[in-house]
């Protein structure tokens, strides 16, 4: 039987009602759904899919937080991230921000192609670690 978590996300960046479902789920400490939403998650590598919008509010909030006056666009994630920030990246994770594209200052648009083409390339246990890392990422405050 489905159930809701009551959860508050603040997660702006994520619009994708699955995605959403995964981060409350995430929040409320509820194995089953985040089991269930996790292995969604895990297997919608496509454009507008499940991953792609964790994988777009990761990269924006990030991007929001990481950019400098000096910034120049289009950077990709792991170029943006500061070194001491680089080393909370597992080697997978760092390997599919070198895919995201922050496009323009205003950060609002993002591209995840050569993203989700790394992540096709990754071990199911690697995939997991970058699903993982993504999610602490955009909670990280939340809560």
């Amino acid at each position: 039987m489905a159930h809701r978590h009551p959860t508050a996300l603040d997660a702006e960046h994520v619009t994708h009602p699955a995605a959403r479902r995964l981060l409350k789920a995430e929040l409320a400490n509820c194995a089953p759904c985040r089991a269930r939403a996790g292995s969604e998650a895990l297997a919608d590598l496509e454009p507008s899919g499940v991953f792609d919008a964790l994988l777009r509010g990761y990269a924006l909030k990030r991007a929001q937080q990481w950019r400098t006056r000096r910034t120049r666009y289009p950077v990709t994630l792991a170029d943006l991230a500061p070194p001491h920030e680089l080393r909370f990246l597992g080697r997978a994770t760092h390997e599919v921000a070198r895919g995201c594209v922050i496009e323009s200052r205003a950060g609002h648009k993002v591209a995840t192609t050569d993203a989700l083409a790394e992540l096709r390339l990754l071990t199911d246990e690697e995939r997991a670690a970058v699903l993982g890392d993504v999610i602490d990422g955009i909670l990280e405050g939340e809560g």
